[in-house]
C-alpha cells in the first residue's frame, strides 16, 4: 500500500504559490522519503505534455498536487493520480523515455515556471536527495557518489551499444573534428550528424547521451569513447589507429 504523506489544503496552496526552489526541494525530499512519484492516470499512469517540441512527463510528489495541476491546466479527462514506484520509473521506464527523448517536468503547476530536467539530471537529483536523507559520513557519501556515477557511465555505454569498429571509427572522427582546436569546455558533441547517421547510428541518442551522461564538453566526449575503462576495446590515450 502506497504511503501518502500528510499535506493540508493550506500547505498545498502555499507550496503551489511558492517559487521553483521550494517546490523542487519538497518534490525531491518527499520522493526520497516515500520512494513514490505521482502521475496522471491515463493508459499507463504517465501522461506526456508537449513544450516546444519536447515530450515532457509531468510528475508530482503528492496526489493532491497532481489534482490541482490537472484542474489548473484544464485536463478534465485526467483520472486520479497514480502512484509510480520511483525505482520502477528509474529502471523500467527510464530507458524507454531516454530512447524517445523525454524529459521530466517537476511538479508543474499551471504549466509555467516549472523545472524541466533531463532524465539523467532527474536521476542525479533523486540520488542526492536519498543520500541526504540517509545522512552517511563524508567518506561513505563520497564512495556512494563514485559508485553511482560509474554506474551512469556503464548504463550509457550499454544504451549506445557501440561495437569496437563503430567505437574506433567514432574516436577517429572526433579526433579529426577536434584536431588543432583547444578545448574551450563547450557543451557540444563534436561529431557531425551526417557522419553519425551514415554509419547507421542514432544521432539523437548518441549526442544526447554524450552531452547529458558521458561528458560536459567536447574533449571529454572524445576521452570517454577513447579511454572508457569498462570497455575491453578502449585504447590508451594517444594510441595510433
Amino acid at each position: 500500500m502506497t504511503t501518502i504523506p500528510p499535506l493540508s489544503d493550506g500547505a498545498a496552496r502555499d507550496l503551489w504559490a511558492g517559487g521553483r526552489p521550494a517546490r523542487d526541494e519538497y518534490f525531491f525530499t518527499t520522493v526520497a522519503a516515500t520512494g513514490t512519484v505521482w502521475a496522471w492516470d491515463f493508459d499507463t499512469g504517465l501522461m506526456e505534455i508537449d513544450d516546444q517540441d519536447n515530450a515532457l512527463v509531468p510528475l508530482w510528489p503528492h496526489p493532491r498536487l497532481a489534482a490541482m495541476a490537472a484542474e489548473a491546466m484544464g485536463f478534465e479527462d485526467a483520472g486520479p493520480a497514480t502512484p509510480v514506484d520511483a525505482d520502477v520509473l528509474l529502471e523500467d521506464e527510464f530507458e524507454r523515455f531516454h530512447q524517445e527523448g523525454h524529459e521530466i517536468a517537476v511538479l508543474p503547476t499551471d504549466g509555467h515556471f516549472t523545472t524541466i530536467l533531463s532524465l539523467e539530471r532527474f536521476r542525479v537529483r533523486v540520488f542526492e536527495a536519498r543520500l541526504r536523507a540517509a545522512g552517511p559520513t563524508d567518506e561513505v557519501a563520497r564512495s556512494l557518489r563514485e559508485e553511482f556515477h560509474a554506474d551512469r557511465l556503464r548504463r550509457a555505454d550499454r544504451r549506445l551499444g557501440l561495437g569496437p569498429d563503430d567505437r574506433h571509427a567514432l574516436v577517429e572522427h572526433l579526433r579529426g573534428r577536434l584536431a588543432g582546436a583547444g578545448c574551450e569546455h563547450r557543451p557540444t558533441f563534436p561529431a557531425t550528424r551526417e557522419w553519425v547517421e551514415a554509419r547507421g547510428l542514432s544521432w539523437d541518442l548518441l549526442s544526447r547521451s554524450a552531452l547529458k551522461v558521458l561528458s560536459s564538453c567536447d574533449c571529454e566526449a572524445l576521452d570517454h569513447f577513447r579511454q572508457h575503462p569498462d570497455r575491453a576495446d578502449a585504447r590508451p590515450a594517444g594510441a595510433g589507429t
